[in-house]
């Protein structure tokens, strides 16, 4: 099971009942998916979080995967590859 959790002015927000934070959490959520494309049936099975801030310094904080992982899904959030064997 996938989480995402919004940040914003240090309050965590995972139910979205007001529809900004809503239509942003659900467009993360298609981004998300479709940046992991490649891994997602692999994030898919293990349950883990997104930790999304949307203060002035914006970031993705990834909890609660393996080590592997969470690796290979930082791998891919910087734009590089998913595998460590791939160059």
């Amino acid at each position: 099971m996938i989480q995402i959790t919004l940040s914003y002015k240090n309050r965590e927000y995972r139910h979205f009942e007001d529809s900004p934070l809503a239509q942003i959490a659900e467009t993360t959520r298609k981004l998300l998916h479709a940046l992991l494309e490649d891994i997602y049936d692999l994030v898919a099975k293990e349950t883990g979080r997104f930790l999304i801030y949307l203060d002035h310094h914006p970031k993705i904080e990834v909890e609660g995967f393996s080590h592997s992982l969470r690796n290979q899904i930082e791998r891919t959030l910087r734009g590089e590859s998913a595998y460590e064997d791939d160059y």
